[in-house]
């Protein structure tokens, strides 16, 4: 989404937008929100000064000034006065634009209800950003990490990820994004994903991954997520993937460096023993997990 800094909205308040520009920023999600700070802005009753006194003293330190060899102009003047405005603007803006953050530590999940009733479920050592106050005007969140969508319907909802956007009306959907990873399942209505200028359609029971550009989709039968209920699956997926979510849940460290990370895997985990969620992913693939410690778990080949 295109942003505006200061000098554009100093030339917005200065009226001195071409037509293309003003309509471009009426357009804009936010010009209602930048446009209520302005006015009410206007409304600020300036205090009262004796002009002839005012006048005096501004003269003496055009004086002083120019004793000094230094004279301000009236431009000057007037730009410092304008950029003032604007960053008085934008603190207000910045102020009442604040996003709310919710985030999980390791092995934790909690559920999160957004301003409309949706509901978001966010997985382990995961982050979800939104803007309450502007909520009616523009339903978007980011995510990092995963998260199980309950959407209620009503305008476009849309959830923004490092690696694509997913926008829906009212449906439920499962988002997870990782370096170089994103993946989708639709569990309930209908879904548009954008992802590396490429823009694919989910209904029920169809999910779609992207890694490092490689597309791929597949159909399911769950009627949500597994890991809401305390095992997480997965889908022919590298292996460093499954390796990141068993660090997630247990908050320990996987050495991996001694085996193929981008072995392909297909199955699940318990998120409730260390122990034998690491019996359940590695001993099919002939991979020796060793718990060197509380924190610290090393991966040999056999």
């Amino acid at each position: 989404m295109k942003e505006y800094d200061d000098t554009f909205l100093a030339r917005w308040l200065n009226n001195d937008l071409s037509e293309i520009e003003l309509d471009d920023f009426k357009n804009h999600p936010d010009f209602l929100l930048y446009n209520k700070i302005a006015t009410k802005s206007q409304e600020l009753v300036a205090p009262t000064y004796d002009k002839s006194a005012l006048f005096t003293k501004v003269q003496g330190s055009i004086d002083n000034t120019r004793k000094k060899g230094k004279v301000r102009s009236l431009y000057s003047i007037i730009t410092i006065a304008v950029a003032a405005s604007v960053a008085i603007l934008f603190g207000i803006f910045q102020f009442i634009n604040s996003p709310t953050t919710y985030t999980t530590d390791f092995g934790e999940q909690m559920a999160v209800h957004l301003p409309d009733g949706s509901e978001v479920i966010l997985n382990s050592k995961s982050e979800i950003a939104f803007n309450e106050k502007n909520w009616n005007v523009n339903r978007k969140v980011e995510l990092i990490g995963e998260g199980f969508f309950k959407v209620k319907k009503g305008s476009k909802f849309t959830v923004e990820t490092e690696k694509g956007n997913v926008a829906v009306l009212g449906t439920q959907f499962n988002v997870t994004t990782d370096k170089n990873l994103m993946e989708v399942s639709c569990y309930e209505g209908k879904v548009k994903v954008s992802s590396q200028k490429k823009v694919i359609f989910l209904t029920r029971g169809k999910a779609y991954r992207n890694i490092n550009g490689t597309s791929e989709e597949w159909e399911f039968n769950d009627e949500e997520p597994s890991w809401k209920n305390g095992e997480s699956s997965f889908v022919s997926i590298p292996l460093k993937y499954v390796i990141k979510a068993i660090e997630n849940q247990y908050s320990v460290e996987i050495d991996a460096e001694k085996i193929n990370i981008d072995h392909k895997f297909t199955g699940a985990f318990t998120h409730k023993n260390l122990s034998i969620a690491l019996e359940t992913v590695f001993k099919p693939l002939k991979i020796n997990a060793t718990i060197v410690d509380k924190n610290r778990i090393t991966l040999v080949e056999e």
